[in-house]
């Protein structure tokens, strides 16, 4: 497996892992935010497939305190295909993203978990993730998503 910053003219194949098709201007959203850094993806590829994703906004996040510019990144967009969950796929996706902003100057990264997505806190908490902002909420495509923000601090 190979983890490694997604090329933009890829941005089509992460629909394998999560169709950005159903949402209206999703795609074309990222790709805007991949061009100007406001985002960033780091893939994981086995045998020229894509098997996993996680995307990291570096500015104008949704949620206020998720991001401060140039010190705080919102981690969100943690998926791995169902045929290959509970490979250590999400685990090294994590690891890699926190040393690739870490190089950049970044100590601080908080991600969006629902509160009934116990697997995924699980494997946020092992990280060092400790809750920081409980019952958040957005909208999401029309809709509301409710949430705790979790937060890591490497110094």
């Amino acid at each position: 497996m190979e983890i490694k910053l997604l090329p933009v003219e890829r941005l089509d194949e992460l629909n394998e892992i999560y169709d950005m098709r159903r949402y209206e201007n999703f795609q074309e959203t990222r790709k805007r935010n991949l061009e100007s850094c406001k985002e960033i993806c780091m893939v994981a590829e086995e045998e020229g497939k894509f098997v996993g994703e996680l995307s990291i906004m570096t500015e104008n996040a949704n949620i206020p305190a998720a991001v401060i510019p140039g010190k705080r990144v919102y981690m969100f967009g943690l998926r791995v295909l169902p045929a290959c969950q509970r490979q250590g796929i999400g685990t090294a996706l994590m690891r890699c993203a926190v040393s690739f902003c870490a190089q950049r100057g970044v100590f601080e990264f908080t991600i969006g978990v629902e509160s009934k997505n116990q697997g995924a806190r699980r494997l946020y908490e092992r990280l060092g993730f400790v809750n920081f902002l409980e019952n958040c909420s957005e909208v999401q495509f029309g809709e509301i998503c409710k949430f705790d923000l979790l937060l890591l601090k490497l110094r």
